[in-house]
């Protein structure tokens, strides 16, 4: 009992103490609401965007190309990680190509795909990019370091699946698993990103877009504040399925 509550002042003080330097900032601002929105005029924007139909729909079409883009991501990289850590020529190949996604910007990135892909697409194609390299070297470089003498003595007393089953993926998984859980991060950002520039018919990145046009503060402050709160949750969902898979081989 005194562990949850120690975990709970942890916490919610640090978010008592930003809310209470936002309200003296705002406060200090005045009501020049095109600054600095108070927390009350931020909730009632959140209040407003989770009664309306709109809202939803944005929300879920966000979430919904950051899942696609993240698992297209992660299993692309799997792939990738499998053929450059097992052919020489693959890596020879491929290894350019890895360098040149991990140094071009996300916004070239959704440009570029902006002038030949229809705009609902350019978010999960531009999360899928922003996927693979993290989790393209760290399985890549995982599957290189495995046990040499475990690999050897489970070719003589194993199966191939069980080789795979019970010596391989150990090793594998829990440095797949720590990038997939960062790399679910970046696709939020990259997603809403490309929702901005995109501008597809239903996205948080489009409102966000729209409320910044229309100099609508409280309400793009609203909406980058669900994008938190969102992130915060559907990380806590993947990384309680990932801790649950991870169970299975250890």
């Amino acid at each position: 009992m005194r562990q949850i509550l120690r975990k709970a002042i942890r916490i919610c003080v640090p978010i008592a103490v930003y809310i209470l330097v936002w309200q003296l900032l705002s406060m200090l601002v005045g009501s020049r609401l095109l600054l600095l929105p108070s927390p009350i005029d931020t909730l009632k924007s959140i209040k407003e965007i989770v009664l309306s139909v709109s809202g939803w729909r944005s929300i879920g079409m966000t979430v919904l190309r950051i899942l696609c883009g993240y698992l297209l991501g992660c299993g692309t990289g799997v792939i990738l990680a499998v053929l450059t850590a097992h052919f020489r020529a693959c890596d020879w190949l491929l290894k350019p190509l890895r360098s040149l996604i991990k140094t071009t910007p996300i916004t070239s990135f959704a440009l570029i795909l902006l002038v030949s892909v229809v705009s609902g697409m350019v978010p999960v194609i531009v999360a899928m990019i922003v996927v693979v390299p993290m989790i393209w070297q760290t399985t890549e470089e995982t599957i290189k370091n495995r046990s040499v003498q475990l690999s050897e003595m489970s070719q003589i007393y194993l199966t191939p699946w069980k080789k795979l089953r019970y010596v391989s993926l150990p090793q594998i998984l829990p440095h797949f698993f720590a990038s997939a859980s960062t790399a679910l991060g970046f696709a939020w950002k990259a997603v809403i990103t490309a929702e901005i520039l995109a501008l597809p018919k239903f996205g948080i990145g489009r409102q966000m877009q729209f409320h910044k046009i229309h100099v609508e503060i409280p309400e793009l402050f609203a909406w980058t504040l669900l994008v938190i709160l969102l992130s915060v949750l559907l990380e806590s969902i993947i990384r309680f399925l990932l801790r649950k898979a991870g169970q299975r081989y250890d």
